[in-house]
């Protein structure tokens, strides 16, 4: 996956999001049609596998980011 834009543009949108929020985490949101099979069918193969949406798409997301840098 090509890169969009720079690390710096990067890091100023992650400490824009850590003055925004008052909690402990940055929530950033995935919707999923509601008369969409297909999605609802990927939510469903994805909760079967984890404990939640979030988790399953860090996890993706570190392991497809490890692969791209080999």
């Amino acid at each position: 996956m090509a890169i969009i834009r720079s690390e710096e543009e990067a890091e100023r949108i992650i400490e824009e999001l850590l003055k925004k929020g008052n909690g402990k985490y940055i929530t950033q949101s995935v919707l999923f049609k509601k008369d969409s099979p297909q999605q609802l069918e990927l939510l469903k193969n994805v909760l079967m596998r984890s404990t939640s949406f979030g988790a399953y798409a860090r996890k993706a997301i570190i392991d497809y980011l490890d692969n791209e840098n080999k």
